[in-house]
This record gives C-alpha cells, sequence and structure tokens, in this order.
C-alpha cells in the first residue's frame, strides 16, 4: 500500500477547498496496492517509520493534539503523518476521525485506503465498519473490495457473512464481486457453495454466472466446459455465453476456435456467437467479418452478423454501414440496421443519406428507411 502519508499535501488542499466528486464502477485504483520500489527497505521505511512515530505518541496523546489543533490544513497533516500506524493498531478509530473531518474528494479517498489496510488484517472489521458508516456509492465500493480481500483470504467465511446481511444492491454486488475473486482461485469451492445453499435463492444464477467468469480467468477451458454442462442442464445458454466471452475478453481467438471445434450447433452456440461478435465489433471488426463466414449459416450467423453489426457502429458507423450495404452472407435485424443508421446520420448525416440512396430494394433499405422517417411514413 502506498504509505498514507504521501498524501498528505494533496489531502489537505482537498479538505480546505471541499472538492466533491464520486466513484464508482468495478474498476477500484483508490484501494489497490500501490506499485512497489525494487528496493525493499526504501518502500519499507516510510510505514515502519509512521509506526514507530504511533508507538512514540499514545493514540491518544494524537488525539489530544488533534483536538488542539485549530488550522484544517495543520490538523489533517498532523492525522496523515501517524495515520498508517494509527490504522494498524486501532482502525476503527483512525477510520472514525477521518470521517468526522470535512466532506472532500481527497478525505475519501484516504477513507478507502485506510479502509484498505483495514480488510488486509480484519476483513470482518473492515466490513462492519463499512456498513455502520458508509452509504450509496462509497458503501458499494467499499464492500466489493472488502469482499475482493476476503475471498483470497477465506472465500467460505465471506461468502456466509455476506450472504447472511439484508439483500441490498450494495450487498449484491459486493457477493457477485466476492465470487468471481473467489472462483478465480478456488473454483469447485465456490460453485459447491452455491449449489449446497438454496436459500440463496433468486441470486444463485448471479453467483454462478460470476463465479464461471472469474474460473475463466485462471483456467478457461475447465470452466468453459463447466459452463456448458451446466447451461444445458439448467437451459441457461446465456450462462455458457457469459463464461466464454470472459475467456474472449482475454483471448479472442483460442475461444472463438474452442466454440467452433467443441460446441455443436443449437441455443447455446448462437448465444456465445453473439457475444464473441460483440468482442470482434470493438476489438477487431474486419476480422469478426472473417469469423463471421465460419458461423453455421441461418440463425446462427444472422445473429452473430446482426450483434458485430450494431456493435461495430458505435465505433466506426461508416464502416459497419459500408459492411452492411454489401454483404449477402448474413440478413440482419432491423434492429440492427436501425442501430448502423441512427449512428451514421449522427456522425455524418450527408453521408448516410447518400448511403441510404444507395441501398438496393429489400430488408436492409427498408430499416434503413425508418430513421428519420414521421409517423406517417412508417
Amino acid at each position: 500500500m502506498k504509505p498514507l502519508t504521501q498524501l498528505a499535501c494533496a489531502a489537505t488542499i482537498a479538505l480546505i477547498s471541499g472538492g466533491g466528486g464520486y466513484w464508482l464502477g468495478k474498476a477500484q485504483p483508490g484501494l489497490t496496492r500501490a506499485a512497489q520500489g525494487t528496493t525493499g527497505a526504501a518502500t519499507a521505511a516510510p510505514a515502519a517509520t509512521a509506526r514507530n512515530e504511533v508507538a512514540a505518541l499514545s493514540i491518544s496523546d494524537l488525539r489530544l493534539k488533534l483536538d488542539a489543533e485549530k488550522d484544517p490544513l495543520a490538523r489533517f497533516k498532523l492525522a496523515l503523518q501517524h495515520l498508517e500506524g494509527w490504522v494498524a493498531r486501532n482502525p476503527a478509530d483512525a477510520l472514525d476521525w477521518l470521517v468526522s473531518q470535512p466532506p472532500s474528494r481527497r478525505r475519501d479517498e484516504v477513507v478507502r485506503m485506510a479502509l484498505k489496510q483495514f480488510s488486509e488484517t480484519d476483513a470482518r472489521g473492515a466490513a462492519e465498519w463499512a456498513m455502520k458508516n458508509l452509504s450509496g456509492g462509497d458503501l458499494n465500493n467499499s464492500l466489493i473490495a472488502i469482499a475482493n480481500q476476503w475471498a483470497n483470504e477465506n472465500g467460505q467465511e465471506a461468502a456466509a457473512w455476506f450472504l447472511k446481511l439484508p439483500a441490498t444492491r450494495e450487498r449484491d454486488a459486493a457477493v457477485e464481486n466476492m465470487f468471481f475473486a473467489w472462483a478465480s482461485n478456488e473454483p469447485a469451492a465456490a460453485l459447491d457453495f452455491i449449489g449446497a445453499n438454496p436459500d440463496i435463492g433468486t441470486l444463485s444464477p448471479t453467483l454462478r454466472r460470476a463465479a464461471l467468469a472469474g474460473w475463466a480467468k485462471s483456467d478457461p477451458e475447465a470452466a468453459v466446459t463447466a459452463s456448458l454442462a451446466t447451461a444445458r442442464t439448467l437451459n441457461d445458454p446465456a450462462q455458457f455465453a457469459n463464461t466464454l466471452a470472459n475467456w474472449a475478453t482475454m483471448d479472442l481467438q483460442a475461444s472463438s476456435q474452442w466454440l467452433l471445434a467443441k460446441v455443436p450447433a443449437g441455443d447455446p452456440r448462437t448465444a456465445a456467437a453473439r457475444e464473441l461478435a460483440a468482442i470482434y465489433a470493438q476489438q477487431a471488426p474486419a476480422a469478426g467479418v472473417t469469423w463471421l463466414e465460419k458461423l453455421a449459416a441461418g440463425e446462427e450467423r444472422n445473429a452473430a452478423a446482426s450483434t458485430l453489426a450494431a456493435e461495430w457502429a458505435r465505433v466506426g458507423p461508416a464502416e459497419a454501414a459500408k459492411w452492411a450495404g454489401t454483404q449477402n452472407s448474413s440478413v440482419l435485424t432491423p434492429e440492427a440496421v436501425s442501430e448502423i443508421s441512427q449512428n451514421f446520420l449522427r456522425k455524418d448525416p450527408a453521408a448516410f443519406e447518400a448511403w441510404r440512396a444507395a441501398l438496393p430494394p429489400g430488408p436492409t433499405k427498408d430499416a434503413a428507411d425508418q430513421v428519420g422517417a414521421g409517423p406517417e411514413e412508417k
């Protein structure tokens, strides 16, 4: 962890100015461990110094000094000089003091880092403090980070604790991420837990998908093979498609080849082909066009082609439109043509009108003609 004392200057400035902000999403930069230097002694020194300073200055004495300091800048700087050791000795007390300070984006960043340090030694205690003191996006992201940390230490214990909490959006997000992290290391244990706890109820499909997705990051072939078997049993092709997509984000070529070689035509393969098509559209649309030709003609190829075209149009509407207007190996859905047309129209109205006028009669032109038409023209 980056020594908390290194944030002193920026944090105190933020406290004075009262900068706002929020922190949402799966990425959690404020809670990740900063890259360590190559020399162990050099990186360990600030933390050791902070702990030694707190050892020399008792927490009660530190509290008295903080209370006596009336300048907000100097007060927060003093706290940060001792904060890492303070968190190590009494994390709840340190966090309680932090949240009592004037709100700011930097203060919230320091809270997250202190909470991360707390979770590394007592994940349950950190989670309990977060539940009591945080709300909204701060609670959501903090619980996710704590759940991931806890899952790496004891997934069974973490799952049991989180699932006893009342069902909320924040709890469910933490549990989902926790199962992803747990299954990345112990897939069998995570999946067995889901199967052995029917009281998980309607959350089971979500947690199963998360666990299989986490497994796909560490052993993709084993994960997609298991997911395919489960998907067939549960009649849930979307689950298999999601697992394969997690592999595809790491290795699109290998996952695409596996699908064609190992999975016969049917709902699971069609659902997976659509997911892969979306990833091709984002990463390599030209390669995606070539890959489409390897799919079974009819529903499978049409579904994948429609997804490829619609997703491609979000980043390259002119290129997607050119391909859609000239290809004849697939039948694109009206929704896909509409997505292409709307994105193309927004980016270059004149070029869109020229493209639409040049389309030959047929379903693609019929769908394109609906874009921008009034009610009486549709």
